[in-house]
Parts: structure tokens; sequence; C-alpha cells
């Protein structure tokens, strides 16, 4: 017993998936392959597109991942440079119209956020030591109470059209 413990600690985890991976039959590896190799190729002729946006989807991100895994660009950009990462992911679309409107939009969120948070600080100081816990948090439920309502009506929205469809 402690032979083969000691024989699955020297491994590491990517060796023993492999070695799992070999295990399989051949043929279902070779049909698993042909699967998806014959779906690429159809979504390739029904809309080639998709294919190319996803290459640039995997450049951008590979290009962007090098701020968080290079030392010397991570020593520039800190742990900052896994936001460039999730920004990519977030907004990055189909079209070069949509992904700049979609950043756009980001930017003048996050500038509106910032300024509603620096007035809700100020605000609050208004009421002392003893009363800003209790008004931000008061300005916080109220905030997420009229988010959840927006919501809700989205939600409502969204049901109707597809009822009526």
């Amino acid at each position: 017993m402690e032979i083969g413990s000691a024989t699955q600690e020297k491994t590491g985890s990517t060796t023993r998936g492999c070695g799992w991976l070999k295990a399989l039959p051949w043929n279902i590896k070779k049909a698993k392959v042909i699967e998806i190799v014959n779906k690429t190729k159809k979504l390739g002729k029904d809309d080639p597109r998709r294919i190319i946006h996803s290459l640039k989807v995997g450049l951008a991100l590979t290009l962007v991942s090098l701020f968080y895994y290079f030392r010397p660009l991570y020593d520039g950009f800190g742990q900052s440079g896994m936001w460039a990462v999730l920004t990519v992911v977030v907004v990055f679309e189909f079209s070069v119209g949509a992904t700049l409107c979609k950043s756009l939009n980001r930017g003048f969120a996050t500038l509106l956020a910032g300024a509603l948070g620096i007035g809700t600080e100020y605000f609050a100081t208004l009421f002392g030591k003893q009363g800003e816990p209790i008004v931000l948090g008061l300005l916080v439920f109220l905030l997420g109470m009229i988010q959840y309502k927006l919501y809700l009506e989205n939600i409502e929205e969204n049901n109707e059209k597809l009822i009526q469809a």
C-alpha cells in the first residue's frame, strides 16, 4: 500500500490525467475527436464569422494574459493585470461596433458608480461617526431594492415577449 501511494505522490496530476486518457480505448478517443472536428467544420460552413470570432477572443485572452503570467509585466501592473483578462471576457463582442459600444457603456458606468460612491460617502459623513454606518446601510439597501425591482421588470418583460411569440 505504501509503494502505491508513494508512486502517486511522485506523479503529477497531468501525468495521471494522461495515463487515464491513454487507458481509454482508441476507438472512443478517435470517435470523439472526429465528432468535434465534424462539428467545427459544420459550424465553419454555416457561419465562418463565428470561427474567426472565437480565434480573435482566444488571441485577445492570450495576449492580455501575458500581463498576469510574465514576471516583468506582472511587476509593472501587479494584480490589476487580472482585471484586464476579465475585461476582455466581459466586453469582447462579435463585431467591432458592439465591442466599442459595450466598452464605452462599461467605462461610463464605472465613472457614474465612482461618482455615486463618492457622493454617498460625503452624504453619510454629514451624519457623524454614529450615523454614518446607518446611512450607508440604508443607502445600500435602497440601491439593492431598486436594482431588484428593475431586474423583476426586465424578467416580466421578457416573459411577456416569450408568451406573445
